[in-house]
């Protein structure tokens, strides 16, 4: 497998707070790679860095070869890098179709976004239903696939989720990781920060622990299931 991503050794933070402290990962191309932690592990401090939100003060960040760790975010959206944040991660004043539009920008010209919109509404019934309703009137899980059909309007390569699941009930959170899940096979690369630890490793070919800014674990998604220190620690036996 080829890598897509190389995290080599990264200290972030914010200001004088230094959260991450030499952090490393890697990503092969076409894997879902999932990290999990404690709360205050800096799992969602790593993505942020990787997308450049937040610049590291030491380390290395290849995406496909290519050192992006003082980059900005516009150039690493060219590159085929997409991030959703945890929860604020739609335009709620503004329609479904318009937040989509939103989420084409990069695209560059009014044909190619339309372009990608109609696709999207062909795989997304549920948003195609709702395209001319106000994305705040949405309910939980349906604000969260169309923050995952916005990352995908751009068709990255790399797709960075913190808390796909946070908040949403049992039958959308299955929704939302059917739908990782059918991205993934179209050769779209994850990497997912999850709380929901038990269902994104289930998913993942690979995981990393966090814990107080540190490499703990890694192993196959299935591997950390089985794990006894992992199954205590953080999965709640």
């Amino acid at each position: 497998m080829t890598s897509i991503l190389d995290v080599q050794n990264i200290f972030s933070g914010y200001g004088k707070i230094e959260v991450l402290h030499g952090i490393s990962i890697h990503v092969e191309q076409n894997e879902i790679v999932c990290i999990i932690g404690p709360n205050g592990s800096g799992k969602s401090t790593l993505l942020k860095t990787i997308f450049g939100l937040i610049k590291p003060s030491q380390g290395s960040i290849l995406l496909s070869g290519k050192e992006i760790a003082q980059a900005e975010p516009e150039e690493k959206v060219r590159m085929g890098l997409s991030y959703i944040p945890q929860g604020k991660n739609i335009f709620p004043s503004l329609s479904v179709r318009e937040n989509l539009e939103m989420g084409g920008t990069p695209l560059g010209h009014s044909k190619a976004i339309e372009k990608a919109i109609r696709n999207l509404f062909q795989r997304y019934s549920i948003l195609d239903n709702r395209k001319e309703m106000k994305a705040g009137s949405l309910s939980g899980g349906e604000k969260q696939l169309l923050a995952l059909a916005m990352g995908i309007m751009v068709e990255p390569k790399l797709m960075l989720l913190d808390e796909p699941s946070l908040g949403l009930a049992p039958k959308m959170i299955e929704e939302i990781y059917g739908r990782i899940n059918s991205i993934n096979h179209e050769k779209v690369t994850f990497v997912i920060v999850e709380q929901n630890a038990r269902k994104a490793l289930r998913l993942a070919h690979r995981a990393y622990v966090l814990d107080l800014g540190l490499n703990r674990l890694e192993d196959t998604g299935e591997g950390l299931l089985n794990n006894e220190e992992v199954k205590r620690l953080y999965l709640g036996g």
